[in-house]
């Protein structure tokens, strides 16, 4: 039997605007899995909240998480990569000078330089983040006392979206980072040359998994270079144009079982 891997980004994507995944497309991925399939969640949540999601799909599936930055199998944790700190503290510092918050995250811990969002911490929405740890990094000095823990970061501005294009303009500029958006009010930061193309690619190989039996799911910006990169690279309804032009499926929202019936036909179950 030839075996896919399969590997869905999470919000907008595999979970519904409640932040559960549909019985149908939960007991179909439960199926595959137990047939020999591999399924991995992969997203720009933090590696806590990753897992928590994958357990809830399978005991068996798999965890790329911080937009690429770690990736584990079977809850053993087989690449993690993090960004310099040259990087870091420029990136750090941009941030600063356009009064921007900023927010670091290791596996488990989310470093920030002003108030985190309601979702961080509020009981119904944390499962968004799950962090152990909530860290202040406000001055210089804190934040250099925790930098060698991050693994990749966040920009998040809510109302002035052109105060965050300006600093995406200077951020692009900076060598060892790499900046994409999974949504206009943010900007992912990641080090250089690793997202989640790179993770989804090592991935296949550990599990060796064909290339053209890579099959990936996504509606970002931070999702287009594993798109491009699978075998059959889909993009949910609900996606940007720029996401479906770099995709080579298009099926439903995420609000209308979108993974789940394209797997049924793609894979005629």
């Amino acid at each position: 039997m030839e075996k896919y891997l399969i590997c869905s980004d999470l919000d907008g994507t595999l979970l519904l605007k409640n932040q559960t995944i549909s019985p149908k497309t939960l007991n179909l991925l439960q199926q595959l899995i137990e047939e020999g399939h591999h399924f991995a969640v992969s997203t720009g949540r933090m590696y806590n909240s990753a897992t928590d999601f994958a357990n809830l799909v399978h005991p068996k599936a798999d965890v790329i998480a911080s937009n690429g930055g770690v990736v584990a199998v079977s809850g053993e944790i087989i690449l993690q990569e993090k960004m310099k700190q040259s990087a870091l503290l420029e990136t750090f510092l941009l941030c600063q000078n356009h009064d921007l918050p900023v927010f670091f995250f290791s596996t488990d811990t989310v470093y920030y330089t002003k108030n985190p969002p309601y979702y961080f911490t509020d009981e119904e929405d944390k499962g968004r983040v799950n962090a152990t740890k909530l860290v202040p990094i406000k001055t210089k000095e804190s934040f250099l006392e925790h930098a060698d823990q991050f693994i990749n970061g966040i920009v998040i501005e809510e109302e002035d979206f052109d105060k965050l294009a300006a600093l995406r303009s200077e951020l692009e500029k900076l060598s060892d980072v790499s900046i994409l958006s999974s949504h206009a009010n943010n900007i992912e930061i990641l080090p250089k040359d690793m997202d989640k193309k790179y993770a989804v690619k090592n991935l296949a190989a550990h599990l060796n998994i064909k290339p053209e039996n890579v099959i990936t799911f996504g509606d970002g910006e931070n999702d287009i270079g594993m798109l491009e990169v699978a075998g059959a690279g889909v993009a949910m309804e609900n996606a940007s144009e720029l996401v479906k032009k770099s995709a080579d499926f298009v099926t439903t929202a995420n609000d209308a079982d979108g993974i789940y019936y394209f797997l049924k036909k793609y894979l005629n179950r």
